[in-house]
């Protein structure tokens, strides 16, 4: 990508406006991580608890739980590594794996796929668990996220295999089923970000946005040998949609999405300047051990193409102000959830959320 010249299409004007987005989206992070004792809140669209995915993988909340409890963790087969990082992003919603599991502990709180293969009444007690846990007001799906081709396949896969009704513990026996058919064991097997998301993108339902995303969960494991900052990007629509304010001129049969994206990541700095990352996010430390094997102290391709999509949702919220206060950080109380979970059910009417 070094050999393409993208710079007499760029709107330097939309560039300083994503710089200066980005920047302050920086900002809300470092307040919310108490790393800065104040935050400007006089851009409506922009307030310390707006949701916005980060510019960087270490401001990801749910990567963040990958890398810290999943990523290394020794009690879990390399199989139910891959399925457990399927999880995190296909439900979205924050921790996850406690409210399936009923488990306080993070480390523990994973599910075991292999399992759910051989058990029935381990898949009905998750299936409880979503249930009571969707009663006291926890949504496994995530809110700033399209799950609808997701729900579509697993649903579909437990009508026709398991005669199963639809619902949210389907995505578990639907992945559980990858053991079988020989998804899981393919993943392990790639060599590179474009083959993984090869992989992900030859199953029903999984189209480009998962597809990527899923794969550079992927990359979060020291046991796969590919990164999310390989020159390979699958952009969503969200991200296209940017792309087209930051190049109005360019055509896609110029210089693809995928390839505008990495051209971005390449050329940072000129084009938004010095992007600052505190120290605290420049990586992930379990054990006493770094879990990227590479600093994270500017934009990656993977991350460019999350960031890019952002000023998008940004761009939209400003022009349709009443989107604003639908976009704040949940609060939800997951340990008290779980808290619950772990109690038998006090009435045959919470039994029957």
């Amino acid at each position: 990508m070094s050999s393409t010249n993208l710079w007499k299409y760029v709107d330097q004007n939309v560039a300083n406006d994503i710089a200066y987005f980005w920047k302050r989206v920086i900002e809300g992070f470092d307040y919310r991580a108490d790393i800065s004792e104040s935050f400007n809140g006089d851009d409506p669209a922009i307030q310390w608890n707006t949701e916005y995915f980060g510019p960087n993988v270490t401001m990801d909340d749910r990567l963040r739980y990958i890398a810290t409890n999943i990523s290394t963790n020794k009690e879990m087969s390399e199989e139910n590594r891959v399925l457990n990082f399927l999880i995190t992003h296909f439900y979205g919603g924050r921790d996850c794996h406690r409210v399936l599991n009923a488990e306080l502990d993070p480390r523990k709180a994973y599910t075991d796929f292999e399992r759910v293969l051989v058990d029935p009444e381990y898949l009905s007690k998750i299936k409880s668990n979503l249930d009571r846990a969707k009663g006291l007001g926890y949504s496994i799906w995530s809110k700033t996220e399209l799950h609808t081709s997701l729900m579509g396949a697993s649903n579909k896969f437990a009508r026709e295999v398991h005669g199963h009704e639809t619902h949210s513990v389907n995505m578990i026996s639907w992945l559980a089923d990858w053991l079988v058919d020989g998804t899981v064991d393919m993943i392990l097997h790639c060599r590179s970000l474009k083959e993984c998301v090869e992989v992900l993108l030859s199953k029903e339902g999984i189209g480009p946005y998962y597809g990527y995303h899923g794969a550079t969960d992927q990359s979060t494991n020291p046991n796969l040998p590919f990164n999310h900052d390989e020159p390979f990007v699958v952009p969503g629509p969200g991200c296209q949609l940017t792309l087209k304010m930051l190049f109005p001129k360019l055509t896609n049969k110029e210089c693809s999405p995928g390839n505008q994206v990495v051209w971005v990541r390449e050329n940072q700095e000129k084009l938004f300047g010095k992007i600052h990352f505190d120290k605290y996010w420049h990586n992930i430390i379990v054990e006493d051990k770094e879990v990227y094997s590479f600093p994270q102290n500017e934009l990656m391709c993977y991350t460019a193409e999350v960031a890019l999509c952002q000023y998008g949702v940004y761009c939209d919220m400003k022009k349709n102000t009443s989107r604003i206060a639908k976009r704040q950080i949940a609060e939800t109380d997951v340990t008290s959830i779980v808290k619950s979970l772990q109690k038998e059910p006090s009435s045959i009417e919470e039994f029957l959320i």
